[in-house]
């Protein structure tokens, strides 16, 4: 860790980041009870959320925009665009201008891919190969130590000065990461132009084409799909755990996330060192298998019991993820990160939506617990699959060569087709 705050691009990054991260996640929260206040319907509160998801579903696209103009110039760009479009919520003042709210949201998770394809593809400029899976695992600490804070700091915001008072913070959040990056000096190399002879709709198509004719990136990309799957039934689940197998009121939900985030901070510190001693797939297996084991538990009805295994999903999670995007990073070309990553995004994003929608279906129909041991068992597929896949046996090395082997022999052949 000591090695990624001695490089000063990467401090400043880590800065600019940190605080949009916080002004990103308390909006996004804050901004579904200012629809609550301003229509006094929970449906419409929940659309915001809605409205934000389906933004980030235009990652494939929005990959195509990282690839084709030069990074960092695109990030500020769009941190630039993004402040003045929050900005322009000052004049929503009754539930009629709700809809204002909802086309920000929109354009907010579109934003949302685009900069953090964009910094993904930076990271070759910012910081040598061998601590990219620290670098990975940091930012998704500081992701988990951000779920902690950022519900007071919004709501608290919300409720002292109001929703245009949320709005000028978090436009002002834009603009310190916007001076940050101002600040870094990296070489911004403007993309080959050759490809983009092609159209939009076959540029988008090399992402998912290259992501699922790489066996490793392939295998990954299965096993994470089903771990978003199954945890996506948990935002319906969630519910019923706390009140019907502990007979707790509801918002001692927020109990549990707030256990799950502390320890997902741990779990991603450490992940990098996970890493490093078994390789991104290995990891991923180990982490999705322990994650299964403790899920069960989740059905206990027993507060300490369900505590515990929760903390224990937050600490095995974090590796899975940070694994997940340290392969996509290794062993991706650098022309090609944008549209890779905006692909992987896609597919996890749907199936999340499609996890947290058959558990809205069958949450009423069967009993909680047999929920629980559905995703036990779609956690036990994921984590057997990479098991027995050879090419997750392959290691992150601290140096390049590996990396540019599997670029040479696959990425390169992608982009040619």
């Amino acid at each position: 860790m000591r090695e990624l705050f001695r490089i000063r691009n990467l401090r400043i990054c880590i800065l600019g980041n940190t605080v949009t991260m916080i002004g990103d996640n308390a909006f996004w929260l804050a901004a579904s009870i200012w629809v609550k206040e301003l229509t006094g319907s929970t449906a419409q509160a929940g659309t915001v959320i809605l409205c934000l998801t389906l933004g980030t579903m235009l990652s494939p696209v929005t990959g195509v925009l990282v690839d084709r103009f030069r990074r960092r110039r695109l990030l500020m760009f769009t941190e630039v665009a993004t402040a003045l479009l929050v900005l322009s919520l000052v004049t929503v003042d009754g539930p009629d201008q709700v809809w204002l709210i909802y086309l920000m949201m929109f354009l907010y998770g579109a934003s949302s891919a685009i900069t953090s394809g964009a910094f993904a593809a930076l990271r070759e400029q910012l910081m040598p190969t061998e601590l990219v899976s620290t670098a990975i695992g940091l930012s998704q600490a500081l992701n988990q130590a951000a779920r902690l804070i950022t519900p007071g700091i919004g709501l608290g915001v919300l409720a002292a000065w109001g929703g245009h008072t949320l709005v000028v913070v978090d436009a002002a959040t834009f603009g310190v990461s916007v001076l940050c990056w101002s600040l870094v000096r990296i070489d911004d190399p403007k993309p080959v132009q050759g490809a983009h002879r092609e159209s939009w709709t076959q540029q988008v198509v090399v992402g998912f084409r290259y992501l699922l004719t790489t066996a490793l990136l392939r295998q990954l990309s299965f096993a994470l799909a089903l771990a978003f799957f199954a945890m996506g039934f948990y935002e319906t689940l969630g519910i019923a755990v706390v009140t019907v197998g502990l007979g707790r009121p509801a918002t001692w939900v927020g109990t549990l996330v707030t256990v799950m985030s502390l320890t997902g901070l741990i779990g991603g510190l450490l992940a990098p060192v996970f890493i490093k001693r078994a390789g991104p797939g290995r990891t991923a297996a180990v982490g999705l298998g322990l994650c299964a084991v403790a899920a069960g538990f989740v059905a206990v009805p027993t507060s300490a019991v369900v505590i515990a295994a929760v903390a224990i999903v937050g600490f095995c999670l974090a590796p899975v993820v940070v694994s997940s995007m340290t392969a996509f990073q290794l062993y991706t070309a650098n022309e090609l990160l944008g549209r890779v990553t905006g692909a992987a995004s896609f597919i996890m994003t749907g199936m999340q939506g499609v996890g947290i929608f058959v558990g809205v279906m069958l949450i009423d129909v069967l009993p909680y617990r047999y929920l629980v041991y559905l995703s036990v068992g779609i956690l036990i597929i994921g984590s057997f699959y990479l098991t027995t896949r050879p090419e997750q046996r392959r290691r992150v090395i601290s140096t390049q060569p590996e990396s540019d082997e599997l670029k040479s022999e696959e990425s390169v052949e992608i982009v040619k087709r």
